[in-house]
């Protein structure tokens, strides 16, 4: 099973893939709002209510056998983040992989590409399944780098 991180809402999920119900989406503002915060006031306490709700969902998720991968959807996905959510990934055993959702035309966290050994695109033109979206390419990964091409 893999953990998939993106900054995309539900909404662009839902466009984008026809096999959704067979991944479970954790919705970042979604949980803020159901636990009574605001995204713009979250204290030290909210914060740990919070990830501790993410960290459940995560459990309860990683121990289906429908469910073929989690869907992490958080619009503040910042590299702040990411150390918590591949050490939470590596307390579960079902989940044995990390990637990075992007949008291959407007590039949204191209800053956290360098984290991620697995990067894959949302589809351009019409849904597709999940499974078949494209990764990015080592080559790529190295031509998008902030070095001059020569």
């Amino acid at each position: 099973m893999k953990l998939y991180l993106t900054v995309e809402g539900q909404n662009t999920l839902r466009r984008s893939f026809l096999n959704l119900k067979l991944f479970s989406v954790i919705s970042v503002p979604d949980i803020i709002s159901d636990l009574g915060y605001s995204p713009s006031i979250i204290d030290d306490y909210g914060a740990f209510i919070i990830s501790a709700r993410i960290q459940s969902l995560m459990k309860c998720y990683s121990k289906s056998k429908r469910i073929r991968g989690v869907i992490y959807s958080n619009p503040n996905l910042s590299k702040d983040i990411l150390p918590q959510l591949f050490q939470t990934a590596a307390e579960f055993e079902t989940i044995n992989s990390v990637v990075l959702l992007d949008d291959y035309n407007i590039p949204r966290v191209k800053h956290l590409y360098d984290f991620f050994d697995e990067i894959i695109f949302f589809p351009a033109i019409k849904k597709i399944r999940l499974i078949e979206c494209n990764e990015l390419k080592e080559s790529f990964k190295l031509n998008t780098s902030s070095k001059p091409i020569k």
